[in-house]
């Protein structure tokens, strides 16, 4: 049986001059329905049911997104994702971090990637 795996998402400030970023630079991803919004351009949302949208979970190939549960204008500092499918999930979170200015992080090591 396959073992899902977790990493965050993350937006880091550019310090300069540091080869990697550090967590401690962390800035929000933006407001949450923002941050819902742009998901939505990678085939990211909700589930479909009534109150999918209040709970802060969305789908994409591959993996689920977990935000935390803040009103609608409120900032989001960080995503988890739940890989199922890294397969399909690693290519569509790649695209997320570049467009997005995001970046990937390991939640063990705090080692960050992508984007």
């Amino acid at each position: 049986m396959a073992r899902s795996r977790q990493i965050i998402l993350v937006k880091v400030l550019d310090v300069g001059g540091e080869e990697t970023p550090s967590i401690l630079n962390t800035i929000p991803l933006g407001a949450y329905k923002q941050v819902t919004a742009q998901l939505g351009h990678f085939n990211t949302s909700p589930d479909g049911s009534k109150d999918s949208g209040s709970f802060g979970v969305l789908y994409g190939p591959g993996f689920m997104l977990q935000l935390p549960m803040i009103g609608p204008d409120d900032p989001v500092s960080q995503v988890i994702v739940t890989m199922t499918e890294e397969d399909m999930a690693w290519p569509v979170l790649t695209r997320i971090c570049r467009a997005l200015s995001w970046k990937m992080m390991d939640p063990h090591s705090g080692r960050t990637f992508g984007g």
